[in-house]
């Protein structure tokens, strides 16, 4: 009983340290700058290092760090400020001209209704011009997406009728109005989380549309996306429904729809549901929000806050598979229910389970070291900070009114393996003055296939930039962790959401390294056979390793073949000895 006892406090003890945080702060941002709040990822100087965008000043002030590898490896490029609060940004080529642009939305009021006004920031050489007019205004926050398959973004979303309408963008930096309303009969939520899932698993992004009293699927047919009023998915009973999130739980290659809820107007019963297409219905996978360590009830935090900043925030779970054992874990931030002032961001692990129908659920981490100590948490995501396929942690936080992010650099290294995947836009590829390649492109679906060391067959599915509203931030790649396996993935597949000529652009690679970064330009999208992959491979710490113990056994080798040959050569010269004294004596 007392070995059982210390096996599983033992293995307890490895549970809990199997993350650890070290907070990099200073050597990541620039000292003394107010640099805000996390707004939004992207690549904007088409480099290697993903470039942040935050807001300042309560939110009326846009900023733009360029990433680098020189210290602080955040440098501000750019302030762009405004008359109203920023609480959308969401960068693209909204021109089709491969240069990075920002579309944002204003907040204001008018008739007692909330707007949200409209602009994008067109990127001019690797910058951002600040200037814009309005385009057009809504009564939401807009749902980017490449809506008629031109590989240019489109904006879905509701006017001040609440009418809905999609927006085409064109390369003469106009937009062009078409209504949706003649489909549905409600209007999108006015906290939406609307985004593309590939539903029929058929590699084309569908949509996914929350709206006031259902989620509506809008199937791609390969010319146009169609409403499916029969597959009209209904909200769980509770008081509010936040943010949907979609990733492949359980390593199906099938993308999953999770949503955290809460069952009362203060969240003091809070929980995590998962969709089962299966049988339509919402299953949970978490209810237990106690913490073992201070016994307080825990629960989601309400948006709610001086700014409209914090009320643009809500709850959201953003996925990213930080321990890189294959399953993708969240992060999210936690209030107590006792002491209403502590707010703190915690991670939410995917684990096996044995009674539920996906064989995966989540339990979150209360005790990992870093993590636990960043105070007054309201805005956490992953980020990669050094570009070695790790996930690294930015958390911007509040007190009395100042905004800070604070930068947490993954100290645990794990024998694990990742494939990280940029789908770039392939518009412009010989004959651009911008980028050669495109920029990231929202709605690609990235799968790979491969298969384990005991032979277990792994496949997983990812749609790259599949959320647009109240700051997803999600990275401008798609990032797999990969486990223990360091065996060639089998299959690489990408599909873009372009319908040229037929309904799926899709290609397929064989045999590709782990640990690699790869760039897809899909150039032309109509003929996938001229699409292009460029490879980047990462040593991990398993190669490094494995070099370090071979030059060691050459090292060891050498030393014993030199010690046997001065043996040897110690032998001769002592029988040379003898044989000279020998011919001595029998001379006398």
């Amino acid at each position: 009983m007392k070995i059982k006892f210390c096996v599983f406090l033992l293995f307890e003890f490895l549970k809990a340290s199997a993350l650890k945080f070290e907070e990099i702060t200073n050597e990541v941002f620039p000292l003394g700058e107010d640099i805000g709040i996390i707004a939004a990822f992207g690549h904007f100087n088409s480099d290697e290092y993903t470039d942040v965008i935050s807001l300042q000043q309560g939110g009326n002030k846009l900023q733009l760090l360029r990433g680098s590898e020189n210290r602080p490896y955040f440098q501000t490029s750019l302030n762009c400020s405004f008359g109203n609060v920023i609480t959308s940004v969401v960068p693209g080529d909204y021109n089709g001209d491969s240069a990075l642009d920002l579309l944002i939305t204003l907040s204001r009021i008018s008739n007692d209704i909330d707007v949200n006004d409209v602009k994008v920031l067109w990127g001019i050489n690797g910058t951002i011009d600040c200037k814009s007019d309005i385009l057009f205004s809504l009564s939401n926050q807009p749902f980017v997406v490449d809506f008629n398959g031109d590989m240019i973004p489109d904006i879905i979303g509701d006017d001040l009728n609440g009418k809905r309408y999609v927006w085409i963008a064109s390369v003469e930096k106009k937009f062009t109005n078409r209504s949706l309303s003649a489909q549905v009969r409600q209007r999108m939520r006015k906290i939406h989380s609307s985004g593309l899932i590939d539903l029929d698993n058929d590699m084309a992004p569908d949509i996914l549309i929350t709206g006031e009293y259902y989620i509506e699927p809008w199937m791609n047919t390969g010319k146009n996306f169609v409403f499916n009023d029969s597959a009209k998915i209904l909200y769980k009973n509770a008081s509010f429904k936040w943010q949907s999130t979609f990733v492949d739980m359980n390593l199906d290659g099938k993308l999953d729809h999770i949503m955290p809820i809460c069952y009362d107007r203060k969240c003091h019963e809070s929980a995590v549901l998962i969709w089962n297409s299966n049988c339509s219905e919402w299953e949970t996978l978490l209810s237990d929000f106690k913490n073992p360590n201070d016994d307080l009830v825990w629960g989601f935090k309400l948006p709610i806050g001086p700014t409209l900043v914090m009320a643009a925030l809500p709850v959201t779970l953003r996925a990213g598979d930080v321990d890189m054992d294959g399953y993708p874990d969240f992060i999210t931030v936690l209030q107590s229910k006792k002491i209403a002032t502590d707010v703190r961001a915690v991670i939410m692990r995917n684990v096996p389970c044995n009674n539920c129908s996906t064989g995966r659920t989540i339990e979150i981490d209360w005790n990992i070291p870093g993590l636990r100590d960043i105070p007054n948490a309201q805005l956490a995501a992953f980020f990669d900070l050094f570009e070695d396929g790790t996930l690294d942690i930015l958390i911007s936080s509040n007190t009395k009114q100042e905004w800070k992010i604070h930068a947490l650099r993954n100290t645990e290294i794990f024998d694990s393996c990742f494939l990280k995947v940029l789908v770039l836009s392939g518009l412009c590829h010989h004959n651009c003055t911008t980028d050669p390649y495109g920029v990231n492109q929202p709605g690609p679906v990235v799968r790979y296939n491969m298969t384990t060391q005991e032979g277990k067959p792994l496949v997983s599915t990812l749609i790259q930039l599949s959320q647009s509203a109240h700051f997803p931030l999600q990275l401008p790649y798609t990032l797999f962790g990969l486990g223990q396996t360091p065996n060639f993935i089998d299959v690489l597949t990408v599909s873009i959401p372009a319908t040229f000529n037929k309904s799926v652009h899709k290609r397929e690679w064989l045999q590709i390294i782990p640990n690699s970064q790869i760039v897809v330009i899909p150039h032309p999208p109509y003929d996938e056979r001229k699409w292009v992959k460029k490879l980047f491979v990462t040593p991990s710490r398993l190669v490094l390793l494995t070099c370090i113990a071979m030059i060691g056994t050459c090292i060891v080798l050498a030393l014993i073949v030199a010690l046997l040959h001065w043996r040897e050569r110690r032998e001769d010269k002592k029988e040379k000895m003898q044989d000279a004294y020998r011919f001595h004596f029998d001379a006398m």
